[in-house]
């Protein structure tokens, strides 16, 4: 079976968002969440976690035992598109594939006469 978004509904459209979005974060952020992990169960004292905003970035630092083991930033617009630009790419290709109501309805139409 192809995969056609003509027989994708909205329950396969979110699913595949979510697919997306679980990509991302693994992909994206997937060093930086082990990180956080591992500094946040030292003990206390032992392990800082930092996330900062400026200059049109954000910023993530995590540091273990005095030594930075993370650090990263990215800008706002990049997130912002990283995290919206491909499901509203998927979106619009989904909307401008599926059948219009008029052609239904003359499809529903003929089949009746």
């Amino acid at each position: 079976m192809a995969l056609s978004f003509r027989r994708w509904g909205a329950r396969h459209l979110l699913l595949a968002w979510l697919v997306y979005w679980a990509a991302l974060i693994v992909v994206g952020l997937g060093r930086a969440l082990l990180a956080i992990r591992r500094a946040t169960s030292l003990p206390d004292g032992h392990g800082t976690v930092s996330a900062n905003f400026g200059d049109g970035n954000l910023m993530l630092t995590v540091i273990e035992n005095g030594v930075t083991t993370y650090s990263g930033s990215v800008g706002v617009l990049a997130a912002a598109l990283w995290i919206a630009g491909p499901p509203l790419v998927l979106w619009l290709a989904w909307l401008v594939t599926r059948p219009r109501r008029d052609a239904e309805a003359a499809t529903t139409a003929a089949r009746v006469s």
